[in-house]
């Protein structure tokens, strides 16, 4: 039959195996459960960058939307003006159709010059009266004439005037509809990256939260091995506690049953020494020791 001893000797080597197969398994999954956390924190700070990013880009598509009002408002200004004057052109074409605007028969700068002479001459000369007569008549007619001319050459100003207004109108209206379309490509791209980066944040999100997930089971199996491991060893701490006792119980019941034959040794000597008997080296040792003889 096993003693009681042998089955504690037993039992502490069986809790010795299991706190150091629990300390392992514990050490193992904490082990795991960091790398858990450490991933699940290395997501999240890429999350971070990548909302920064989106920020910036929704900052830009912002910006770019709000240009694209301004260059619309400033369109539909310069389509407005744009009526009007198309309506002034098409007046002047039609016109023109009708009746084109006449060129005049001598040129602005010779008629200048002519009246120039003209008005020289009589200022300058003696002249009789009916030259001067016929003069006047003729410097009258040329005042006349150059009229005509500066009355047709303002009109066709005008009429160029006109039209350059036009051209410039249909270029600034070009501009601002080229602005446009280009500022709502660029919007749009910005729109169309945040859309990826949505996209890429969900990704990470749902890995970090199972990371995170990961790691509170698996610090919940380590935290539980733990305390399986910290049982073990309370239990081992009791049963070596239980071996101890016994062990200086069997010592002190040892040491008594030495005693007690001893003194029933000695009482024996005695016994033989006061009946005269021959006592042995030993015996008589005892009795000196204990100053009987």
């Amino acid at each position: 039959m096993i003693s009681e001893v042998d089955q504690i000797v037993v039992k502490l080597s069986e809790l010795e195996k299991e706190a150091s197969e629990l300390r392992v398994s514990r050490d193992k999954l904490n082990t795991e459960a960091r790398e858990k956390a450490d991933r699940r924190d290395e997501l999240n700070k890429k999350m971070a960058e990548l909302i920064a990013k989106v920020k910036d880009h929704q900052i830009q598509r912002d910006d770019e939307n709000n240009k694209v009002q301004e260059y619309k408002v400033k369109r539909e200004e310069v389509r407005k003006n744009l009526a009007e004057a198309k309506k002034e052109v098409d007046q002047i074409k039609e016109t023109e159709e009708l009746e084109p605007l006449p060129k005049p028969p001598i040129p602005e700068k010779v008629l200048r010059r002519n009246l120039k002479q003209l008005e020289w001459k009589i200022q300058t000369e003696i002249l009789p009266a009916d030259e001067e007569k016929r003069l006047v008549t003729e410097i009258a007619a040329l005042q006349e004439q150059l009229e005509e001319a500066e009355a047709i050459r303002a009109l066709r100003q005008e009429r160029n005037a006109r039209f350059s207004t036009f051209e410039g109108l249909k270029a600034e209206m070009n501009h601002y509809h080229k602005a446009v379309i280009r500022t709502a490509k660029s919007s749009q791209r910005h729109h169309h990256e945040m859309t990826k980066l949505f996209a890429e944040i969900d990704e990470i999100r749902k890995e970090a939260d199972q990371c995170h997930k990961d790691f509170i089971e698996t610090k919940k199996v380590a935290d539980e091995t733990h305390k399986q491991f910290i049982e073990r060893i309370k239990a081992k701490e009791k049963h070596q506690k239980s071996l101890q006792n016994i062990r200086q119980k069997a010592r002190v019941d040892h040491f008594r049953e030495v005693k007690e034959t001893i003194e029933a040794r000695a009482e024996k000597a005695l016994e033989k020494y006061k009946e005269g008997k021959k006592l042995s080296l030993e015996e008589f040792s005892m009795l000196v020791e204990r100053g009987l003889v």
